[in-house]
């Protein structure tokens, strides 16, 4: 966390922006870990001279986000299609069951392009999907930007404002409060999944 911290320090919103348009665009990555840990680190700096702020670390977060997805998009837009014609049929991956998949992410490309945010792995894969199954861009460039300003300043304004106090309660370091967090953002998609499942 040590070395996150002197990058943040020294990169400032580059930093911020970097390293989640790697996340987006595919590069492992703890995309919510970073924004708890950016959100914390900035509530431990707020008193003091140091110039950066919570507002243009939401911005950048934004910007770097949106910048992967449509990345992300294009290259499935472009490449994908001809890849997956090609070898998709050694994979299963059949014509019919691919127009199939197409059609349906066609279908909710909005709700699923939100909700993917919040479930890691599947960010990554959506952008992809959607390019491959060529969603109308001027649809996806609107959830993709709003998913990412919800889930950028959620969890950003988490570790901010939630940070310290953990801490004090817990009695915990940085690198539990962030442990804890994504835990309980795991366990809360696996029970939404199942209530949706079941339904």
């Amino acid at each position: 966390m040590e070395q996150f911290q002197s990058l943040f320090y020294t990169y400032g919103y580059f930093f911020v922006f970097l390293f989640l348009f790697c996340g987006l665009i595919g590069v492992p990555a703890a995309e919510e870990s970073f924004l708890l840990f950016v959100g914390v680190t900035l509530s431990q700096v707020a008193a003091t001279a140091y110039s950066l702020n919570l507002s243009l670390c939401i911005l950048m977060a934004v910007l770097g986000a949106s910048s992967g997805m449509v990345s992300a998009y294009l290259i499935g837009f472009y490449i994908g299609e001809p890849f997956i014609e090609r070898f998709g049929k050694y994979i299963g991956l059949t014509e019919k069951r691919w127009k199939i998949a197409q059609k349906r992410f066609q279908q909710h490309t909005f709700l699923a392009i939100i909700a993917g945010y919040f479930i890691p792995g599947v960010r990554q894969i959506n952008p992809y999907l959607a390019g491959l199954s060529r969603a109308r861009f001027a649809l996806y460039l609107p959830a993709t930007i709003l998913g990412a300003i919800v889930w950028s300043t959620l969890f950003l304004m988490l570790g901010y404002y939630m940070g310290n106090q953990i801490r004090q309660l817990l009695g915990l370091g940085l690198l539990h409060v962030i442990i804890i967090a994504v835990l309980l953002l795991i366990g809360f998609i696996i029970v939404t999944i199942i209530k949706v499942k079941k339904r």
